[in-house]
């Protein structure tokens, strides 16, 4: 099973970066993507990062820059607006503002061997590896993470929606006030806290990015007062504890979306993912997170 699987994850993979290869100069949005590897949009930029070390969108940014100088260094009677179009870049301003991000000057300036002498530029163009699903590096495997697959019953959740949710101060302004109302109702502390977001963070900006921060309601308790409510349904996860800074969390998603989904003969469901702490109790300022990383899943589609 676990061979079986993880061919099926490549050859989905491959599939797609084959088709960008053939269709660089067109619109590419992670949703067309997702589809041709029939993934769950959610979760697809974490599986092709996986599996490629890139995003998709600097993925496709790469390709096309690399295109572009294709075309620069054959001498083909093309402006610079006309291969930035021909390589898929919306407008000609876009193409150099990624070029000049990318190599650390403007197109205009391009010759044939000039990448080649940059030994920044040369260093960062060498391979790694090649693409796979090849294990993490040692800090992920020390860790030695275990992930248990669960069927979680249907939840009742009061939830406090943070737009932009990579910033601190708004999360956890957020988070005292769902606490604050979780005292007065009487059910924190005690009551599971959660987190989740509809959103995902390959294409949305980070300023519109949002964050729900969650408190399952224990049965019979009272939806009043200045808060959102709503149900999370059953669902079928793939979990993956973690107990430490947010750069173990980071490792633990790493883990299970690198080394476990590939070979475990299951994929991402099309749903969000969650995180569940496991402890209620913010006494310490939250500077060690007790967690578990829950991702939907569902039988591989062969």
């Amino acid at each position: 099973m676990e061979n079986g699987s993880l061919l099926h994850y490549e050859k989905r993979l491959n599939e797609v970066i084959d088709a960008v290869e053939q269709s660089y100069d067109q619109a590419l949005p992670l949703e067309r993507l997702a589809e041709m590897a029939s993934f769950s949009p959610y979760h697809f930029h974490r599986i092709f990062k996986s599996y490629t070390g890139e995003t998709p969108s600097v993925f496709v940014k790469r390709l096309r820059l690399q295109k572009a100088i294709g075309l620069i260094e054959s001498r083909a009677k093309k402006s610079l607006a006309e291969i930035a179009l021909n390589c898929g870049f919306a407008q000609s301003s876009d193409f150099s503002r990624a070029f000049r991000e990318t190599y650390g000057y403007p197109p205009s300036q391009h010759k044939k061997g000039r990448l080649a002498e940059d030994s920044k530029i040369r260093q960062d163009m060498r391979p790694s590896r090649g693409y796979g699903f090849y294990g993490q590096n040692t800090a992920v495997q020390e860790d030695q993470f275990e992930v248990r697959v669960q069927d979680l019953p249907e939840q009742r959740i009061a939830y406090i929606r943070v737009i932009g949710g990579f910033n601190p101060g708004k999360l956890m302004a957020s988070l005292s006030r769902l606490l604050d109302w979780g005292r007065k109702q009487g059910i924190y502390p005690g009551a599971t806290l959660a987190a989740t977001s509809p959103d995902n963070p390959d294409i949305v900006p980070i300023s519109r990015y949002r964050m729900d921060l969650c408190m399952i309601l224990p049965v019979g308790a009272k939806e009043t007062g200045r808060m959102s409510f709503t149900t999370m349904p059953s669902r079928r996860y793939a979990m993956v504890h973690s107990f430490g800074d947010i750069h173990k969390v980071e490792r633990a998603w790493t883990h299970l979306f690198s080394n476990w989904l590939p070979r475990s003969g299951y994929e991402p469901d099309n749903a969000p993912y969650v995180e569940i702490f496991r402890n209620s109790d913010d006494s310490n300022g939250w500077a060690t997170l007790d967690l578990d990383c829950c991702v939907p899943i569902r039988t591989l589609a062969r």
